[in-house]
């Protein structure tokens, strides 16, 4: 086993994440599993299965992307219908879907009373969850959704148009994160860089 470079967080070989918090002499279950699109390899890491709930994390160590030629091809083997449109045929065959981060924990602790105050006056006439817990655990999700021949011409059909202006892709992010969880998705992020 190794050390991430700059960073005290011990690394398995390979350079996935391995939380310091399993060195504590008990027995851990943990599952990596190994996912291929468009020739690349990633894994979903689980490196504690059993104590996901009390904030063992779950994420992919690399972007994971499916190329839509791929699922078009996929889909005429199951026998969906796809439109007939060429125009949009095209598009489909153009784009491709990526997951670029998947990193999620939970961390649930219990609302102080100041807290539920504070809540409660923030949100007046509304019915507050009876449990009194939040969840500070960090979470990162990153998709991207791009077109090699850009969204505005493939749909229209009209390349002068695309030309002049067009949609190359889009991004989606989810972020949850409080200062205790900075550090952390700080070295998920560099993991995801690394080559």
């Amino acid at each position: 086993m190794a050390r991430e470079s700059g960073t005290n967080l011990p690394v398995l070989s390979g350079g996935t994440l391995c939380p310091a918090t399993l060195f504590d002499g008990q027995t851990h279950f943990g599952v990596a599993v190994a996912v291929k699109a468009d020739g690349k390899e990633s894994y979903l890491m689980i490196p504690d299965a059993t104590n996901i709930t009390k904030g063992q994390p779950v994420y992919i160590t690399k972007p994971v992307t499916i190329n839509g030629e791929h699922l078009v091809a996929y889909l005429n083997s199951k026998s969906v219908s796809l439109p007939t449109s060429p125009d949009i045929a095209k598009f489909l065959d153009t784009a491709s879907i990526s997951c670029d981060a998947f990193y999620f924990s939970k961390n649930e602790r219990d609302l102080t009373p100041a807290e539920v105050a504070g809540w409660e006056a923030n949100h007046p006439g509304v019915t507050k969850p009876a449990d009194n817990k939040v969840d500070e655990g960090a979470l990162l999700m990153m998709f991207k959704l791009k077109f090699s021949e850009g969204l505005i011409g493939a749909l229209t059909g009209d390349a002068h148009l695309g030309n002049l202006f067009d949609i190359t892709g889009a991004s989606l992010r989810v972020l949850r994160c409080r200062d205790s969880s900075k550090k952390i998705l700080e070295e998920y992020a560099a993991l995801l860089g690394e080559e």
